[in-house]
């Protein structure tokens, strides 16, 4: 079996064909690659929905958001939590968005857009997808904390084992393994991501650089019990996910 067989029924280099008599139609490309792709296209029909699967939506919502709706079509982010740190046609996964959340992002203030929504709702719980809608600058505080901080510290802590002690690899455990997975994931993507969610990210990463200065001093002081309260409330919080 070819790499990607049976995994679309068209294929073409050309947008405006590749989107010629949609209805619904998903970006799913770098955010900055967004804006390139729609510029060229013809004005849209009033019964076109245009929506993307990046990981930032105020940026998106501001640039192609506003360029859809200059054409016409209608513009609502999603963000599909689902995926992994391999690229390529060979990791499609069928089962990709069953029980995934997927936050939709609205704009604000137009009183036609539920039934939108209600529509590209539907489409997602189709994918078997669990749906839920914020605005775009609450959806990027949000992802800032649970999926781009994450990120950067994998990637952090990586870089602070094994570039000052390459051969520490060979003898980690899955603790070290399972934290950093995700570092393995395109950086050129991550970078723009980060850059895109720069400010969220940045007030995240200061709040976590203040949460390892109180472990730290437990550590300096030797605070037993400290230490043990801080992993006890960790595991409890965790165990509520």
């Amino acid at each position: 079996m070819r790499e990607g067989e049976g995994l679309g029924e068209h294929a073409t280099g050309d947008i405006a064909k590749a989107v010629e008599g949609a209805d619904l139609i998903v970006l799913a490309m770098p955010t900055g690659a967004m804006a390139g792709v729609v510029e060229p296209l013809e004005d849209f029909g009033d019964d076109v929905l245009i929506t993307d699967v990046g990981s930032v939506k105020g940026p998106v919502e501001n640039e192609v958001g506003a360029l859809v709706r200059e054409k016409g079509g209608r513009f609502i982010g999603s963000h599909p939590m689902a995926g992994s740190e391999k690229t390529g046609l060979e990791f499609a996964d069928g089962e990709l968005f069953k029980g995934a959340p997927v936050i939709l992002t609205p704009s604000a203030g137009d009183s036609e857009e539920a039934a939108w929504t209600e529509r590209l709702s539907r489409f997602w719980q189709a994918l078997g997808a669990r749906v839920s809608e914020m605005p775009a600058g609450e959806h990027d505080q949000l992802v800032a904390s649970i999926s781009h901080l994450p990120h950067l510290m994998a990637a952090a802590l990586v870089r602070m084992v094994l570039g000052e002690n390459p051969e520490a690899g060979n003898f980690s455990g899955g603790g070290f393994r399972d934290t950093t997975r995700v570092s393995a994931g395109p950086e050129d993507m991550w970078a723009g991501i980060l850059a895109d969610n720069c400010e969220a990210v940045s007030d995240q990463l200061g709040a976590l650089i203040r949460e390892l200065e109180s472990w730290k001093e437990a550590l300096d002081t030797l605070d037993r019990e400290q230490l043990c309260g801080f992993l006890s409330q960790a595991r409890k919080l965790r165990e509520s996910l």
